[in-house]
């Protein structure tokens, strides 16, 4: 029994982010539109496709995905995409394109964009809570000595 009980722990922990009784119901942001916005805050995350640094602002467009404890689950189907505003200045070396991301805030609205030439309008979700997930570490390189016992045929 003490060997389970550290396994069913981790799998009851949270994220990284405090969660405020304020958010709802997950709505993905595919289902948002501008007349039809959530009225509770939302928890959205995903990979970053594009970054915007405004005046006051960064203003980063996400691919959304499912979360799992906060973490975007990128083998799963995409949700959509939205765009995750950010007050000041949010380095570019840091919200780099391709870093998953994982931000709680409210939906203020939504702005007309385009993908590539395909015209999207974007859920705007103004955050007040964001995490960065690190990257994957990379694989580590084979020696290429392999040890056994048995008979084989190598080519």
């Amino acid at each position: 029994m003490l060997v389970v009980a550290p396994v069913l722990l981790a799998g009851c922990a949270s994220g990284p982010l405090e969660i405020p009784d304020a958010v709802g119901d997950p709505v993905p942001p595919r289902s948002v539109a501008a007349d039809s916005l959530p009225a509770e805050d939302q928890v959205w995350g995903g990979v970053i496709a594009r970054v915007d640094n405004r005046a006051d602002s960064t203003v980063l467009e996400v691919v959304s995905y499912p979360l799992q404890r906060q973490e975007p689950q990128t083998r799963q189907a995409n949700t959509g995409r939205f765009r995750l505003k950010l007050d000041g200045f949010a380095d570019p070396v840091d919200y780099r394109p391709g870093r998953r991301v994982t931000a709680v805030g409210t939906v203020s609205g939504t702005e007309e964009g385009s993908i590539g030439e395909l015209a999207y309008v974007f859920p705007l979700l103004d955050a007040y809570s964001v995490h960065l997930w690190p990257d994957p570490e990379p694989p580590r390189p084979s020696s290429g000595v392999r040890f056994g016992i048995g008979i084989g045929i190598g080519l």
